[in-house]
């Protein structure tokens, strides 16, 4: 058997470039994401992410005791989502331990 190189089908080298234009767009998306959240933690002032984790607070110690519940307010920014969040889940763990409490 003589050693020929072997001619790549046009439909599989159509494949692999398009693979390797979509993995490098699918990476400046998600690096440019990860820029954009560090830099939202950044320019949010300390005292917007305590109130935000109060609001979270007292939203999941309502809920945790069954009392009406103001509906998540939409985020854009990402740290203020996390404060909230975050609020919410020590509130609903508050809230369940006072449950458990006689």
């Amino acid at each position: 058997m003589t050693q020929q190189e072997e001619k790549i089908p046009f439909h599989r080298h159509f494949g692999l470039r398009l693979l390797q234009v979509l993995l490098v767009v699918l990476c400046l998306v998600l690096v440019k994401r990860c820029v954009d959240i560090y830099h939202e933690n950044k320019t949010s002032d300390e005292q917007t992410k305590i109130e935000y984790f109060e609001k979270g607070f007292a939203g999941g110690l309502n809920k945790s005791m069954g009392l009406s519940e103001d509906p998540e307010p939409r985020f854009k920014n990402y740290a203020l989502k996390k404060a909230y969040r975050d609020g919410y889940r020590q509130g609903w763990d508050k809230g369940r331990e006072k449950e458990k409490q006689p």
